[in-house]
């Protein structure tokens, strides 16, 4: 029993077990819908703020979650105190305001959802109903910093050895969470005009930027922490995720990433936090290889280890024994699939702008997404060919999408005719197309 919600989207490829995760973290969203969007049917049965974060891109992805999501907001809203604080679950029965709270962590989910259901469906009236509880919410975590960084009560939450909080020095992620916040609620006061906003949360923005790098980059090239155990692939995945680290030490913070995960036998070493941006970041720097190898892993801790236990839903664990096998908050390389794999990525203003890029093809011989948006149907459809490859995009009524074709050079890719070439990026020859369906070519 679940809210009835359409599903919106499809994903297939020539990889069963990726379609199998696909279907795996389906079935565990619905079972986590019931009014709000639930951690768990197995026990508490509580809207965790932290779990709907993670989620949402997901959850938006595979259903139509508008109204959902949109009557949860209120939820959020009727939850803040006074002062602008909000607490870890809502609606909450009294508790998550001093007990696991304050976590920002978990919290900024009220502008992330909000700059979603922009992002997803265009909804600008959600943006101004919620502006003044939002904004104040974002104050209050301003004015609670210490030196300058964000604290939390929670951080990455049950990375593998931990039942629950991790080791590590959580500001890290705290700081990397609201720093995120200001910046796209900096976006979406760009969309009402409130200039003042936006300059005071870039500001802030910027302030947190520095003050996470100067407490947290070490001298070997990756962060790290006082309290750090080993190597902590969370503390360097976040930062990359959210353009946090400067230029010139990107490339050796992913040279870190990179060196832990092969160290661990292709591993991952993350808990919700981490899980929910690794895959994607390893494709974003260039090692495909290492997001199928830790994608794919069928021993501990790994998503291949739940199905060889006999899951046919997402874990709250990675152990055998753990205590919610009906958990989308480990569940997120979902998002990896449609994103990297099948490569269609959403843009902005209910899909006005999208963009393709499947840069996540290493093991996949085709693969293929569609989603019905407010606009109509934006889709992908890519395979291997004899020759090289081929890519066939659909773009609705009202929207323009980046479209980038693997290639060496430009002259390798036969473009349709109305496709406009703008670059090459790291390997993709990227091309701009309006409404239809596109067929793009390339030797190789």
């Amino acid at each position: 029993m679940h809210t009835p919600l359409e599903e919106v989207s499809s994903f297939a490829c020539s990889e069963p077990f990726y379609e199998w995760l696909d279907g795996a973290m389906r079935r565990t969203i619905l079972n986590n819908m019931h009014g709000i969007p639930t951690d768990t049917p197995v026990y508490e049965k509580n809207g965790w703020t932290g779990d709907a974060q993670l989620g949402a891109p997901v959850m938006t992805y595979a259903f139509a979650m508008h109204r959902m999501l949109a009557k949860w907001l209120g939820d959020l809203a009727d939850s803040q105190t006074s002062a602008g604080q909000l607490p870890v679950i809502v609606p909450s029965g009294g508790w998550g305001y001093g007990d696991l709270g304050p976590s920002p962590e978990w919290t900024t989910v009220y502008p992330f959802v909000v700059r979603e259901l922009y992002r997803v469906y265009g909804d600008e009236r959600v943006v101004r109903e919620h502006w003044t509880a939002l904004t104040r919410y974002l104050d209050w975590e301003l004015n609670r910093l210490r030196d300058g960084l964000a604290v939390t009560a929670l951080g990455d939450y049950l990375a593998p050895g931990y039942g629950g909080n991790p080791p590590e020095d959580t500001r890290l992620t705290a700081t990397a969470y609201l720093h995120r916040a200001l910046l796209i609620t900096a976006e979406m006061a760009d969309v009402l005009d409130d200039d003042a906003v936006a300059t005071r949360y870039r500001t802030a923005a910027g302030r947190l930027k520095d003050a996470l790098n100067a407490e947290f980059l070490g001298p070997d090239g990756h962060y790290r922490t006082a309290k750090d155990p080993g190597y902590r692939q969370t503390s360097n995945a976040i930062p990359l995720a959210f353009g946090l680290v400067p230029e010139n030490a990107r490339s050796s913070v992913f040279a870190s990433l990179v060196r832990d995960i092969e160290a661990r036998g292709n591993h991952l070493d993350t808990g919700a936090l981490g899980t929910s941006v690794l895959l994607r970041v390893l494709c974003d720097g260039g090692r495909p290889d290492v997001a199928r190898a830790v994608a794919t892993q069928r021993t501990y801790p790994g998503w291949g280890y739940w199905q060889e236990n006999g899951a046919d839903t997402m874990w709250e664990m990675w152990p055998r024994d753990s205590r919610s096998r009906d958990h989308y908050f480990q569940g997120t390389v979902a998002q990896w699939l449609y994103e990297n794999v099948a490569g269609l990525r959403p843009g902005d203003a209910g899909y006005a702008t999208f963009s393709v890029r499947a840069d996540a093809r290493t093991g996949v011989d085709w693969a293929r997404t569609s989603i019905r948006t407010v606009r109509g149907t934006a889709g992908v459809s890519w395979k291997r060919t004899a020759t090289g490859f081929r890519m066939e995009v659909e773009v609705p009524v009202g929207a323009v999408a980046e479209v980038h074709v693997p290639a060496a050079g430009p002259d390798d890719v036969t473009a349709p005719r109305g496709a406009r070439y703008l670059r090459m990026d790291r390997g993709f020859a990227v091309h701009r197309v309006a409404h239809g369906t596109w067929d793009f070519r390339a030797r190789g």
